[in-house]
């Protein structure tokens, strides 16, 4: 009934309308259409590391020449038995429910515009041409070499700017946030691979061990970006894929080679992990009886032996002398004059900290023994010189997050620390969804009521952390219920058994990556991610068959 109505509405709409019809289909070729679909696709991927703007443009540019193509028939047509394409939109669907009962109308109109992609860019892929193998191949090499360009550039800034900037690598991410980046390195390490896997695109050798390489670079990069989220998706993801990987194949050998590959890693990780822990739990011991009661300056030391507060396993509270700190800290900064050395008063935590990391007093001796490099470390909030001696690898995050559970345990304080800050988000989103379970709040107003928790609630959080849930599936349950949450579900992982692509592993490591992330970020909250979702899902679920099952 449906298809019989759309087909006659094209239909009239084509008889009424012969002059603009024609006009459409002949203001340019389907073969010059086809380029200018290519390039909006290709301008969109090669924006998504760098710059929203460009990514808007592209998107601009695709749609665009999507409506200038016409052929609105055919299109519809697809439309229309494309039946992925109907449910994929319950994604767009779930926010858009719960909008006819939201209170705060501007917030929620942002949130919709904000999930155009979501809704638009599926139905241009999906509806148009099909993209063939190697069409897409170039596409998401496109892609992976504007990944690449933007971890060189990261990179540069890690060498030139670390002991200017400190232990917060976010500044190695200038163009879009460090976790939509770790997203985007993880998706094109798997892309690297199966483009290597799959003969029939690449027959050198030489190219596919190129891409090979450039997989594992990327593996480094993760390292060097810090990103725990992105380190863990890829574990999680490598996992997954392995998994479909091992069930699929017949060799009795090869599976009980890669289920013990499998559990090395796991106890090497392990291992890797409790000796980090006993590391950062290892304490010096201190009797208390001996502590001095003056330096050597003859001024007197404090001692708060009731905060048990440590930095690399020594005992921050204790030989502390607040005026030798203050009379060398000013000498330091006269001492190095090219380095911007800030106030006191607002080093003076991380000075002590970073004092007490490397196992010295807090007084003139202790500072005296501090260097150019220190000096440049604490102006810029770095606490400990575990960050000085880790550049590389998870162990400085690891420490870092050990360092915070164990604040936090101590003074019930949760600022500053993401996974702490994250505990405290999941606290307040089911406290609301627990009474709104069903039909949730309204997609408008989500964000009034976590802020109303936090204003009324004991959380002890500062109000420039007041932030979302930094759970997507938590979020989408707080606008619009169990329904909405059920209907998001449903629409990203429906179209994939339809589509067939279920055990494409490329499709297995997309929707891997998007769906772990969503459980610590708001993927779809941000233009870079929804529109990063929407693009791979649209090219991997509804592009052609690209997949190494396929016999060719």
């Amino acid at each position: 009934m449906f298809y019989a109505i759309i087909k006659t509405n094209f239909s009239s709409f084509e008889g009424m309308n012969p002059m603009l019809t024609m006009y459409i289909k002949n203001f340019l070729s389907p073969k010059i259409h086809r380029i200018l679909f290519l390039i909006g696709c290709a301008i969109s991927l090669c924006s998504l590391p760098f710059s929203k703007f460009t990514l808007s443009i592209g998107l601009f540019f695709l749609t665009i020449n999507w409506l200038l193509e016409g052929n609105w028939r055919c299109k519809a047509l697809t439309f229309i038995n494309r039946k992925s394409l109907w449910i994929f939109l319950l994604v767009y669907l779930s926010v858009l429910i719960s909008f006819f009962y939201s209170d705060n109308t501007s917030f929620a109109l942002k949130e919709l515009k904000l999930w155009l992609p979501i809704l638009l860019i599926p139905i241009v892929i999906g509806t148009s041409k099909p993209i063939t193998n190697n069409e897409l191949k170039y596409l998401f090499l496109a892609f992976c070499i504007a990944v690449f360009v933007s971890s060189i550039i990261s990179l540069t800034l890690f060498i030139r700017d670390y002991q200017t900037l400190g232990q917060d690598l976010r500044y190695l991410s200038p163009f879009v946030s460090h976790i939509r980046l770790s997203l985007m390195v993880n998706l094109s390490i798997f892309i690297l691979i199966f483009l290597a896997l799959k003969k029939s695109l690449f027959i050198s050798v030489r190219i596919r061990l190129l891409l090979i390489l450039l997989a594992f670079w990327f593996v480094l990069f993760l390292f060097i970006l810090q990103s725990v989220n992105g380190i863990i998706i890829l574990f999680s993801v490598i996992i997954i894929v392995a998994t479909s990987w091992v069930f699929k194949i017949k060799s009795l050998v090869v599976k009980i080679l890669a289920i013990t590959i499998f559990v090395f890693s796991l106890l090497v990780t392990t291992i890797y992990i409790t000796h980090a822990v006993s590391s950062f739990y290892h304490r010096n011991t201190v009797d208390f009886k001996t502590l001095p009661h003056i330096t050597q300056n003859g001024n007197p030391y404090i001692h708060d032996t009731l905060q048990r507060q440590y930095e690399n396993s020594n005992l921050v509270w204790i030989n502390i002398c607040s005026k030798e700190l203050i009379q060398e800290w000013d000498r330091l900064c006269k001492l190095y004059p090219s380095i911007k050395g800030r106030d006191y008063t607002s080093i003076e935590f991380g000075l002590i900290r970073y004092l007490t990391s490397k196992g010295l007093n807090k007084d003139s001796i202790g500072v005296s023994k501090l260097d150019s490099v220190d000096f440049k470390l604490i102006n810029n909030n770095v606490s400990s010189v575990i960050f000085r001696e880790h550049k590389f690898g998870v162990y400085p995050r690891l420490y870092q997050l050990l360092w915070e559970i164990d604040k936090y345990r101590n003074t019930n304080d949760p600022n500053g620390s993401t996974l702490l800050q994250r505990y405290i988000y999941f606290k307040a989103s089911w406290a609301i969804i627990k009474k709104h379970i069903l039909f949730g709040v309204g997609v408008g107003d989500g964000q009034d009521f976590l802020m109303d928790y936090y204003s009324t609630s004991n959380v002890n959080l500062d109000k420039q952390f007041w932030f979302l849930s930094h759970n997507q599936y938590l979020t989408i349950w707080i606008a619009s219920g169990l329904v909405g949450l059920i209907l998001f579900i449903s629409g990203l992982l429906i179209p994939s058994f339809i589509e067939r692509k279920s055990f494409n592993i490329l499709s297995i490591a997309f929707l891997s990556i998007i769906l772990i992330s969503m459980l610590t970020e708001d993927t779809l909250e941000t233009h870079v991610g929804i529109t990063f979702t929407a693009l791979f899902y649209s090219f991997i679920i509804f592009g052609d068959n690209f997949s190494l099952d396929k016999k060719e």
